[in-house]
């Protein structure tokens, strides 16, 4: 793995930075990654080139020992036999996590880390559905679940921390007929603070409302001195206490600038005590490599930072997270 320069906690990375990092840095990582995606296409197709060949002789050989009036008959079962075989061994092949380790351990991992250097990636866990239920944002049942990209920080006053891309949805009928209904599509994180903090909070985008939260309790809806806020957002809490506390200036600053740059995606943030739940809206699945397309599409690397570096932004107005890392063993790629 590559070292990270050395950076400043509060210094955000613009995408000025990124493209630094990825000229200096990245490109290599980046390069190797896609070495491991031909050669894998390369093995891949050269299955079906041994097949051919060894269906033809395996044709040629029975027939030979059957008579040749069975031509066809062997012919169409040696094609299903080689064809299955040779398909089986092509998604082998496709399927082997080399590559998908080296993308994900090396560049998505280097990405994360250049947002901040305290973070640490395991690409194949994900926030457990326990986590969504426990942020009360969303009513709806969860019967489908799925997530990756993973990352954690902890840091030395006792404050932890935890995101990933998450994809949830719940089952309806309607109609007789059951079909599924999206819950949450993005990145979803959760702040366990170190100091003590009181009372429920819910920054909502405008047009969801109390009965939108699963079990929200007592609350009151509050309006702020920003016009430009309330116009966009809507907040409840159960105290005015609460809300005067944890509904800082930085973070109504954090809510509109994220707000101005994604007008199309919905920002939700939930606390309760110690605990805080951030989720940001995406459409699909955040970046996955695709062996069959060349890695050399960077926007779509500089949105993933994009995203990532919007996320770490906002989680840094609603919780203290100026604290130093505990040292963790080095986890999987």
């Amino acid at each position: 793995m590559f070292a990270l320069r050395t950076k400043t906690l509060t210094h955000m990375m613009t995408i000025e930075d990124f493209r630094q990092f990825f000229s200096e840095r990245l490109a290599k990582e980046l390069g190797a990654a896609e070495s491991a995606r031909k050669s894998t296409i390369f093995k891949a197709v050269l299955v079906w080139v041994l097949a051919v060949p060894l269906g033809i002789v395996a044709t040629w050989g029975i027939t030979k020992l059957m008579g040749a009036e069975h031509l066809i008959a062997v012919a169409i079962l040696v094609t299903l036999v080689f064809g299955f075989v040779a398909y089986m061994f092509w998604k082998e092949v496709l399927s082997s996590r080399h590559f998908y380790n080296l993308f994900k351990g090396r560049v998505i991992d280097g990405i994360i880390r250049f947002v901040d250097e305290r973070l640490h990636y395991i690409p194949h866990r994900y926030i457990p559905p326990a986590t969504l239920v426990k942020s009360r944002l969303f009513a709806l049942p969860i019967h489908q679940y799925e997530g990756d990209d993973y990352c954690f920080m902890q840091l030395e006053n006792g404050t932890s921390l935890e995101f990933s891309e998450v994809h949830a949805k719940s089952i309806e009928k309607k109609d007789n007929k059951k079909e599924f209904v999206p819950v949450f599509d993005g990145l979803f994180a959760h702040i366990h603070c170190s100091e003590p903090r009181i009372g429920d909070l819910y920054i909502l985008p405008k047009g969801m409302t109390e009965a939108d939260l699963y079990q929200p309790g007592r609350l009151q809806s509050h309006t702020t001195e920003n016009s430009e806020f309330d116009q966009n957002f809507t907040v409840y809490a159960s105290s005015l206490a609460a809300a005067r506390k944890y509904l800082t200036p930085q973070l109504i600053e954090a809510l509109l600038q994220f707000r101005r740059e994604h007008p199309e995606r919905t920002v939700l943030l939930a606390t309760h005590g110690k605990e805080v739940y951030v989720g940001i809206t995406c459409k699909s699945h955040l970046f996955e490599p695709d062996v069959w397309q060349p890695l050399t599409n960077v926007s779509a690397l500089e949105e993933f930072f994009i995203d990532v570096s919007a996320l770490m932004r906002l989680l840094r107005a609603a919780a203290n997270l100026s604290g130093s890392p505990v040292q963790v063993e080095a986890q999987p790629a």
